[in-house]
C-alpha cells in the first residue's frame, strides 16, 4: 500500500493496471499519462487537453471546476487523477462520494515533477518509465542550472495576463524556472502563487525583462507597458513571449520552457552589456 495523505493507494498488479480505465482533471495531467506509455489506459480527459495531438480524440469531461458527471459514469472510469493545487478540494470530496477512486497528484514545485511521474508509475504499473523520466529530468535541470544560474543576475517580470494584472509569487515553478537561469523574480516576496499586482507595483520594481506566455498569436500582451517606455526591460526590448503549452504545464517539458527563458535572460544580459558600452 502508499498512501497519500489520508487517502490509501493500492498498488496493483501489472495485469490489473493493463486494463485500468483512467479520467484525468487537468490537462497537464493526461500529458503524464501518455509519457508514461500509459494513454490506452486513458478513457477520458479535462478541458483544455491538448498535447500531445492524440488526446484530443478523447472524450472531455469538463474542466477543474464544472464536471460532466454523467459523463464520467459512462466512461466508469477505475482512476480519477486530480491535481492538487489545482482540483478544488470540493469536487474531489464530491467524487469520491460518488465511490470513484481519486488519486491526487501534487506538481506544484520543479522538485514535484520527477516524484508525480514516480507516483504515477506506481498506480499505472510503469515504475520504470516513471524512473527513466525522473532521472532525464533532474539531469536536464541540473544542466540548466550549471549553464545559467551563476551568469549575472537580471530583474524579470512574469505576467500572467494584463486585465486584471497577475503574476507569479516566488513560490511558483515558473518563479523557480527564472531563479535557475538567473533571473530575479520582482514580485519573488509575494508567498501567493499567482498575486494580483498593481501597474505602478511593476513600475517601482523597474524590470530589466518582462515576460509573458500566449496561445493566441495575434493577441499582444505586451501592449500594455507601451504607455511607459521609462521602464528599463522597454528601454532594451526585453519583452518576450514563451510557449504557452510548455511552460504552464508542469510537466518534464517545463525542461524545454526553461531553456527558452535560459535563452531570453541571455539575450536580455547581452543588451544589457551593449547599452552599457553605448554609454
Amino acid at each position: 500500500m502508499a498512501c497519500d495523505g489520508d487517502h490509501e493507494t493500492r498498488i496493483i498488479s501489472f495485469k490489473e493496471t493493463e486494463a485500468l480505465k483512467i479520467v484525468t482533471l487537468s490537462p497537464h495531467l493526461g500529458e503524464m499519462v501518455y509519457d508514461l506509455r500509459a494513454e490506452h489506459m486513458l478513457v477520458g480527459v479535462s478541458a483544455y487537453s491538448n498535447h500531445p495531438k492524440a488526446i484530443l480524440q478523447l472524450p472531455q469531461i469538463g474542466d477543474a471546476f464544472m464536471l460532466d458527471l454523467e459523463r464520467i459514469a459512462l466512461l466508469r472510469p477505475d482512476i480519477i487523477l486530480a491535481w492538487e493545487d489545482g482540483t478544488p478540494a470540493r469536487i474531489i470530496d464530491e467524487l469520491r462520494n460518488f465511490g470513484y477512486r481519486v488519486e491526487v497528484v501534487k506538481s506544484n514545485r520543479l522538485k514535484d515533477i520527477p516524484l508525480a511521474y514516480k507516483f504515477l508509475g506506481e498506480i499505472l504499473g510503469k515504475q520504470e518509465q516513471a524512473k527513466i523520466i525522473a532521472n532525464t529530468y533532474l539531469k536536464d535541470l541540473m544542466k540548466l542550472k550549471e549553464g545559467y544560474e551563476t551568469k549575472g543576475s537580471i530583474r524579470v517580470f512574469f505576467q500572467i495576463d494584463e486585465r486584471p494584472l497577475f503574476t507569479v509569487g516566488g513560490s511558483h515553478y515558473i518563479s523557480e524556472l527564472i531563479q535557475v537561469c538567473g533571473g530575479i523574480n520582482i514580485f519573488t516576496d509575494l508567498p501567493q502563487l499567482a498575486p494580483s499586482v498593481s501597474i505602478e507595483s511593476v513600475i517601482i520594481r523597474d524590470p530589466e525583462v518582462i515576460l509573458t506566455t500566449t496561445s493566441d498569436p495575434d493577441k499582444n500582451k505586451f501592449e500594455l507597458w507601451v504607455r511607459w517606455p521609462g521602464i528599463r526591460a522597454n528601454q532594451l526590448q526585453n519583452l518576450y513571449t514563451i510557449n504557452a503549452d510548455r511552460l504552464e504545464r508542469s510537466t518534464s517539458n517545463l525542461i524545454k520552457a526553461g531553456q527558452e527563458i535560459c535563452q531570453k535572460l541571455e539575450q536580455s544580459r547581452m543588451k544589457r552589456f551593449e547599452d552599457i558600452q553605448s554609454t
